[in-house]
């Protein structure tokens, strides 16, 4: 068996000590959970992809080692090695986490790796001490991005901190094959990172910076590891499962994968299920475009991330397929209607750039069972990468819910027949920027304000105002609500119940009912509950003012007091006005309807309920007379 070996890197005793790397706290600080490493990674393939007319392919191998297969496993990675020096840095907390999942690897002799393989992209090209190059930004260099295309989805590099993050060891292990002969052509190259507390040697002599090498070891003293390359590269990586296809691209291996926020282990399949849905989630717009392809891999069976397989995400792909189609006024389900909505970006420091730029916000009006992601604006730009689902909810009127897309610089023109300008590339750059290492919104920036002169912050918090009353005048036109009239509203009822105490000046509790019928039943796929019902009063001399929806949780067919949030509810009842506002903490559904409205349907979901407990539909109805009477 060829194997490599572990180096780590020596400083002196007055040189600063590191605990654990910065750019792990920094990428690690957004939103818990896989979100962060799936984004973070297929960005980083996405942009890595090849200037042709092929896809950046994607494959997530998920595999737990067992056994002999651990065994063998470990030895190759010259873990023993690596072990002496993560056994001298336990004296942080970073080194006792480390410590710790060496003792449950060894004790159970199981490690997980997960093998992110893509292909059809550069690779990792560039010299061992180049000062620019993809080699030393993905795997050298803390804090240097090399990217520098006005498309590319990062420009912190940050985003490659999550490897070492989601590693339980903080140990990472890369096999390129190169697109180009930079350096040489001898693929495939392969070499491996791990980033350890700064530790001394067990004589307390030498002290070690905490960065390690996984490579070939020169003459050199005190050099690191350099990469292995071709037919010696490819043996160890057969013996690291680490093989790859002949293609351009690469594999990076993250040893003893985990989710690092999770209170528990997740098992292979569930991991898989999230990376895929994840994937669509937050590239959909590289994916349907055809720039990206993911797969997962668990077990040898492989799943393909398909819109078709998620259709939660098909409106806002309509948006772009319907574009073209577009109509004034969303009069139908599934009509698509779009706005143009102006950026000034201003001019940066060195008089460079600056353009009256055009974001094109692009609308669809939502269709029965579109419940996920219902009223979110997708915010998008030439990366192929949703940036953030916007929730604008609280502008939607009536029965007028939608998905929207909110495309930016070069991803201005998509779904049309129509290419980049040069103001578009401006806008890219602006917006770029204007995103904060998680690349998860639009805001004003440390980059921005280094890089633009006044105004900047005026054009990137417009963006979302904006919006917003863009919004208004496409899926929230003036409803006609007439004269109020002189308040006499009753009190709640449960449909088909007497009033809960109390009554109007003119009707007794008897005849102050209301009737209807509801449904509710789980779904397994997106594991909440849906419901729909209709109500109207017994009386025709009454008016429905408000219908309030909640949901109750059951134990041994009795109510209790714990409630489950109402994630969203519409009407078909024309002009009713939808609210979600909070009762004692939990969010419920309101609707509000025109004077005069005898009846109102409604259909509507919960929030995901993984417990399905049983829930029951409760609602509640303000009437009154009807104004006039």
């Amino acid at each position: 068996m060829m194997s490599g070996q572990w180096g780590f890197t020596t400083s002196r005793p007055t040189d600063a000590r590191y605990g654990d790397d910065v750019a792990k706290y920094a990428m690690s600080h957004g939103e818990p959970g896989l979100k962060t490493f799936v984004r973070e990674v297929l960005q980083n393939s996405n942009d890595a992809r090849l200037a042709n007319d092929q896809p950046a392919r994607v494959t997530f191998r998920l595999k737990s080692l067992q056994g002999d297969e651990a065994i063998e496993y470990l030895k190759a990675l010259d873990i023993e090695t690596w072990s002496e020096h993560a056994n001298l840095a336990t004296d942080t907390e970073s080194g006792k986490h480390i410590a710790e999942a060496i003792k449950r690897i060894k004790d159970d002799e199981k490690i997980r790796i997960l093998t992110i393989e893509d292909e059809n992209t550069e690779g990792l090209l560039g010299e061992e001490n180049a000062d620019e190059s993809n080699f030393t930004a993905l795997v050298r260099d803390v804090l240097f991005s090399s990217k520098s295309g006005d498309t590319a989805g990062g420009s912190y590099g940050l985003g490659k901190a999550v490897l070492w993050l989601y590693s339980g060891l903080s140990l990472v292990m890369f096999n390129s094959t190169l697109s180009d002969s930079d350096p040489k052509d001898q693929s495939p190259r392969l070499i491996g990172r791990t980033r350890l507390p700064t530790h001394k040697s067990e004589d307390g002599d030498t002290v070690y910076q905490g960065h390690g090498w996984y490579g070939g070891l020169n003459d050199e003293e005190g050099a690191r590891p350099e990469s292995i390359w071709g037919e010696e590269a490819e043996s160890i990586a057969d013996d690291l499962q680490l093989s790859r296809p002949d293609g351009p691209g690469t594999s990076i291996q993250v040893v003893d994968f985990r989710v690092p926020t999770a209170e528990e282990r997740l098992n292979d399949e569930e991991l898989a299920d999230q990376i895929t849905e994840m994937a669509i989630e937050w590239f959909w717009p590289a994916i349907y475009r055809g720039n990206l392809e993911v797969a997962v891999e668990v077990e040898g069976e492989t799943k393909q991330a398909s819109i078709d397989e998620y259709p939660q995400y098909e409106p806002f792909t309509n948006c772009l397929d319907n574009r073209s189609n577009s109509v004034d006024q969303l009069a139908e389900p599934g009509d698509v209607t779009q706005a143009a909505i102006s950026i000034d970006v201003p001019e940066k420091s060195d008089g460079s750039g600056g353009a009256d730029g055009q974001l094109d916000l692009v609308v669809r009006r939502t269709d029965t069972g579109e419940y996920q992601h219902r009223n979110e604006v997708a915010f998008v730009r030439g990366a192929g990468m949703v940036v953030e689902y916007y929730d604008r909810d609280r502008v939607v009127v009536g029965n007028q819910d939608f998905h929207a897309v909110l495309l930016g610089g070069r991803a201005r023109p998509w779904g049309t027949e129509g290419c980049p300008q040069d103001t578009d590339t401006i806008v890219e750059e602006f917006l770029t920027a204007a995103e904060p290492p998680q690349h998860d919104e639009w805001v004003r920036t440390e980059t921005l304000a280094n890089t633009y002169s006044r105004g900047f912050r005026t054009a990137v918090e417009g963006i979302k105002s904006d919006v917003t009353e863009a919004l208004r005048g496409l899926v929230a036109p003036d409803v006609n609500r007439g004269a109020t009239g002189p308040q006499r509203l009753g009190n709640r009822f449960k449909i088909g119940n007497e009033s809960r105490g109390g009554h109007s000046d003119r009707e007794s509790p008897s005849s102050q009912r209301v009737t209807g019928s509801t449904n509710i039943s789980f779904d397994e796929v997106y594991t909440h509950w849906s419901f729909n019902g209709e109500v109207e009063p017994l009386s025709d001399r009454n008016e429905i003012r408000a219908v309030t929806v909640s949901l109750v949780r059951m134990a041994e067919e009795r109510a209790t007091s714990d409630r489950l949030p109402v994630q969203n509810i519409s009407s078909d009842t024309a002009g009713v006005s939808i609210s979600l506002p909070e009762q004692k903490g939990v969010q419920v559904g309101r609707l509000e309807p025109v004077p005069g409205t005898s009846k109102i349907s409604f259909e509507g979901v919960s929030k995901e309920d993984h417990r399905q407990v049983e829930t029951r539909l409760k609602v509640s109805v303000e009437v009154a007379e009807r104004r006039g009477d």
